[in-house]
């Protein structure tokens, strides 16, 4: 009976939807548009054996774009019907995508493709390599092409020229194929960025519509946040090939630095009603760039622009394309490669109306790209015995007792954060590039500091690490250490033109990335090459546990950015944990301010504690050390005293959407994920006004590409933060709360010139409270009142500070000169916990940020500049700023830095924090993780976000 009655049923709902498709609004056809159509891409004979785009797409190649599934599924297909082809998976990414290169090539090459690699390995080397055996080397190896496309996911055209490439050089029965993979070992990587394609395509079908729509304007061509550019945690992967931050990039890294190809393709697009762009670059071009490859490159052009003019097709080279930083896909220059960048005209999926009312189709896009591969493949044939003979004379010139790099070396000073240390290391290993320590004290002559500062001897103590310029790798290790890359006095008088006509700029991206800067490691530049009597360096990244009996507590040394996570980890599962904010001594170990304390006192379920401690130290690679002695040596810190500092749990939420910049939400993301691993939310900032905000004590504000917190939101953000929450506040975003009527005090530097003598008061308060020495100490024992006191404000009128209105005219002048991206020199606060970890000169990168102003109440944890000793100095003014008597302030360190912007910066608050009722706000004036890589102030962003709320805010008491 219950079964009939269901098969009625069933029947029955069956019926009724068989009655409602019928019904359902059908999708009209669109009208014809033959301007829009675009004819195949293949041309010639192809082999039946292998399939054809369309069988695996639903759709001719090029006629829409494929799917990160699709592609991998093709070209898994491809690789088992082709003996030309050979597939290998070089990486993950972080939601699981494989990442492959095919490598395509003759039968023969590929049967004796190990041959070929040996082959390549020592033509790397040629050191022991006897002319004749060069030659011989040449002659009997392909040239080798990497051709690697969309690394921007929403930049789909390239990847779908791959797929057309590949199909073409694997099915082609035509004999200038066969010519060609005799000649060439070809790597192509189709499709760099999985993620952020299949975030574009996902869009794409969201909202693609019935007719073809060709309007710029559309949200299938603009796209929605977070967009498809970017990977996963919203990283440029095309700014991450030495900093290397991410899977895809790592796996890419290894798998280029096995082959160091001849050349690499990197397909690119750019505005939707340009054209077409591809090397050679303009100047600025990096000096470490072989003259050799400058000159090739423009072979390469000539004869991809003479295969565009066969079709009567527009391009241009050079114009915004300039090629001074190191970090695009283009590093591979660095190793030999003759690098070429395509730039089309972005076309999504429809195709583009141009401004001269032509449609230009998706598919004749990918025929852009497609004809460019193989015009450079063809060049590349028809010249590798000439390319390869440069490439060895190239790499034999960088370990030259006369060459170039003969006599420099960098000495990264010895330092208590290993943790940081061991990433930076690791980024050398991934490079192949040779480092070593010194076990006893060497003498170095002729250094320069990162301030710039000459240096004619210094003692180097043990444990540091020495990174000569003399290796293979020379170009590349020259690049991303040397301390100020060269910029050519014709460069800089044509920018400063710019920037004066117009406010534009010949720079594409930061003029400054100096390694050890970003990573906040001190550092000398020395001209020397240093190798005697030094040993190779082995790193110890695993975690290791000292017990001792009866022990009282557990410590981790605050020095180590894994004590952050060390700290976060625990809390989260329920430990009871202390910072300790002096320096102190227990068992005879030394430990660092910042340091995390695991006490017994603290926490019931003792061993249980124990061996939780001992797990999240495997999680996290820390050193813990026990101790059974509570009482510090001499006035050091005890353990049942003040400096011991109670933490909260802090429970997290990072704000989204609305315009914020998916950079900086990305990499504060991945920095959450990567450092500390703990839960924390993600908030849309379009629903924040409704969100209930007590279930977090922290939330992040990160800065913004467009838009604007509302009043209403600002009010939500106020409330909670007098309740107790800790805000922190990124990049152009700290703008807006700067500003905010009463919400801070903290100001702008164009909002503060009406008190500018009170910051400039402040500002010295600041230096004197740091002083060894105290002013008018002569008069401190006086029983009499003395006439005769010494103020900070005493000399400032003699120095004729501008008034408001000169402070605005300077101020709109100088602000028309901040950089693009240099790194400057700041000051620390070594008494903030803020600074855990944190050395007293912290490098930062600058750009045209917001410059804060900040007196007290506020607290100016980090500011802009580093005083240094000069006994002739007289007290000055610099722009509104007093430097004091005996002392120079030093500021640049990187990258191009205006005079009149340094004037500007100096003496600003780069971190500035503030109570508010109670709770605290915390300010940066820039991204404190920018790509991942400034691990200097990321530490100082890792310390607001874990311990903000237990040592800046004062919680409600759990009664």
């Amino acid at each position: 009976m219950i079964k009939t009655v269901m098969h009625t049923f069933l029947a029955i709902l069956a019926s009724l939807m068989i009655s409602t498709s019928a019904n359902a609004s059908v999708l009209m056809k669109p009208t014809p548009l033959p301007d829009a159509e675009y004819p195949s891409l293949f041309s010639g004979k192809h082999h039946q054996d292998i399939s054809k785009p369309e069988t695996v797409l639903g759709f001719s190649a090029g006629a829409r774009t494929a799917t990160p599934e699709q592609i991998t599924q093709l070209v898994t297909l491809w690789a088992t019907q082709s003996k030309r082809a050979k597939l290998v998976e070089y990486a993950r990414s972080y939601e699981g995508r494989p990442l492959h290169y095919l490598i395509v090539s003759s039968e023969q090459n590929l049967a004796n493709i190990d041959t070929i690699k040996d082959n390549i390995s020592q033509l790397s080397e040629p050191k022991s390599l006897a002319p004749n055996k060069v030659n011989e080397l040449i002659n009997s190896t392909p040239g080798t092409a990497w051709m690697a496309y969309s690394i921007h996911g929403n930049e789909s055209s390239g990847a779908d020229a791959a797929i057309a490439l590949l199909y073409h050089l694997l099915a082609s029965e035509e004999s200038d194929v066969s010519d060609l993979l005799n000649k060439l070992v070809i790597f192509i990587d189709p499709m760099m960025n999985p993620d952020g394609r299949a975030r574009f395509t996902k869009q794409l079908e969201q909202n693609r519509a019935t007719s073809p729509n060709f309007d710029v304007q559309s949200t299938l061509h603009s796209g929605i946040w977070p967009f498809g550019r970017t990977n996963h945690y919203g990283f440029d992967l095309n700014r991450d090939f030495y900093y290397a931050v991410n899977p895809e990039s790592r796996g890419r890294i290894k798998a280029i630095n096995q082959w160091l190809p001849l050349l690499m393709i990197d397909g690119h697009e750019m505005g939707a009603l340009d054209t077409f762009l591809f090397g050679p670059p303009r100047e600025p071009i990096n000096e470490h760039i072989a003259d050799s490859i400058n000159r090739w490159s423009k072979v390469f052009a000539s004869e991809q622009a003479a295969a565009f003019d066969s079709k009567g097709w527009p391009y241009y080279t050079g114009e915004w394309f300039e090629n001074l930083y190191p970090g695009y896909s283009n590093y591979s220059e660095y190793k030999g490669s003759i690098h070429i960048l395509y730039e089309q005209a972005r076309t999504a999926e429809d195709g583009v109306r141009l401004n001269n009312g032509q449609i230009r189709s998706y598919k004749k896009s990918v025929h852009h790209q497609l004809l460019s591969s193989i015009a450079n493949l063809q060049t590349l044939a028809n010249n590798k015995q000439k390319i390869f003979a440069d490439f060895v004379k190239n790499r034999n010139s960088h370990i030259s007792a006369k060459g170039p790099y003969a006599n420099k070396s960098w000495v990264i000073l010895p330092s208590k954060n290993q943790s940081r240390l061991h990433k930076f290391l690791d980024l050398l290993d991934l490079q192949g590039i040779e480092y070593y320590k010194n076990d006893s004290r060497i003498s170095v002559r002729n250094a320069v500091n990162q301030l710039g500062q000459k240096i004619s001897s210094q003692m180097i103590e043990p444990g540091a690490i020495i990174i000569p310029n003399r290796q293979y790798d020379a170009p590349l290790i020259a690049a991303i250490l040397e301390f100020d890359a060269n910029i050519k006095d014709s460069v800089l008088l044509e920018e400063r033109q710019k920037v004066l006509r117009d406010g534009s700029s010949v720079m594409y991206d930061s003029t400054a990335w100096n390694l050890t800067m970003m990573y906040g490691l001190e550092a000398l530049e020395v001209n020397q090459n240093l190798r005697s009597g030094l040993d190779v360096y082995q790193a110890k990244t695993s975690s290791s546990f000292t017990d001792i009996d009866n022990a009282i507590a557990y410590l981790v040394d605050g020095a180590n950015d894994n004590s952050v996570g060390f700290a976060a980890r625990l809390m989260e599962l329920g430990v009871n944990v202390r910072a300790l904010d002096k320096q102190g001594e227990f068992n005879g170990t030394s430990f660092s301010r910042g340091s995390i304390v695991v006490s017994k006192h603290d926490n019931t379920n003792w061993q249980q504690i124990v061996d939780t401690v001992k797990q999240v130290a495997q999680n996290t690679k820390a050193q813990v050390i026990g101790i059974n002695q509570g009482l510090g040596d001499g006035d050091l810190p005890d353990i049942g005293g003040d400096h011991f500092k109670l933490l909260q749990r802090p429970q997290i939420a990072l704000l989204s959407h609305a315009g914020i910049s998916v950079y900086e939400h990305g990499h504060i993301w991945h920095m959450l994920d990567t450092e500390l691993g703990i839960r924390h939310s993600h908030l849309n900032q379009e629903l924040l006004s409704s969100m209930d905000l007590r279930p977090y004590n922290v939330l992040i504000v990160p800065g913004r590409w467009y838009g604007k917190l509302s009043a209403g939101n600002i009010k939500v953000i106020d409330t909670w933060v007098k309740a107790g929450g800790t805000l922190v506040v990124t990049g152009n975003s700290a703008n807006q709360f700067a500003k905010a009527k009463d919400f801070v005090k903290t100001v702008t530097l164009d909002d503060a010139f009406a008190d500018m003598e009170q910051y400039n008061v402040a500002l010295y308060r600041e230096w004197l409270s740091q002083q060894a020495s105290i002013s008018n100490q002569k008069l401190t024992k006086n029983h009499k009142v003395s006439d005769q006191i010494w103020f900070p404000w005493q000399g400032l009128a003699d120095m004729k500070p501008m008034n408001k209105e000169q402070l605005k005219r300077w101020n709109t002048w100088t602000a028309n000169f901040m950089p693009s991206g240099a790194l400057v020199a700041s000051r620390t606060d070594q008494k903030s916990w803020l600074t855990f970890g944190v050395n007293e000169v912290l490098p930062v990168l600058t750009d045209n940020q917001p410059l804060l102003m900040s007196k007290s109440p506020t607290s100016a944890v980090v500011r802009y500049g580093v005083l240094s000793d000069n006994k002739k100095a007289e007290e000055r003014l610099i722009g509104w700023s007093t430097i004091p008597a005996g002392k120079d302030l030093y500021l640049r360190m990187s990258g191009l830095l205006w005079p009149e912007a340094a004037q500007r910066i100096s003496n600003a608050a780069y971190l500035v924090r503030e109570s508010k009722g109670h709770g605290q706000v915390i300010l940066f004036a820039n991204s404190p993780n920018f790509r991942g890589a400034t691990k200097g102030t990321a530490r100082l962003l890792l310390n607001a976000i874990v311990y903000g709320p237990g040592l800046g805010s004062r919680a409600a008491l759990n009664l």
